[in-house]
């Protein structure tokens, strides 16, 4: 995916930064969305396009990229935001009471 289109997409995430975590996992809903839209794909270990990703691991997945790009341009503060917002999303993907925990 382009470099620039996926900071379009990651957008609502970027924004979200500095709000609330309900903020955060609706920002992370419309990236996700966005990202699907696309047709972008979160492929496994293997890379085979892996089944049942969250909103928050594509998300996730998507803004590591961004990092990656970002480093590339030498853009090493924004490196660290991205991966700090990867970092959060990531935790609050695995709280106990998120509706997608309900598996355990």
């Amino acid at each position: 995916m382009n470099p620039r289109l996926l900071a379009e997409v990651l957008e609502p995430v970027l924004n979200a930064a500095e709000k609330d975590d309900a903020a955060m996992l609706d920002a992370v809903n419309l990236s996700a969305e966005a990202l699907a839209a696309l047709g972008a794909v979160i492929l496994d270990r293997d890379g085979r396009p892996a089944d049942g990703v969250s909103d928050e691991r594509a998300v996730v997945a998507a803004l590591n990229t961004h990092a990656h790009s970002l480093m590339q341009c030498g853009r090493l503060d924004d490196v660290v935001e991205a991966l700090q917002l990867a970092e959060r999303i990531g935790r609050l993907g695995r709280l106990p009471h998120h509706p997608r925990m309900s598996d355990g």
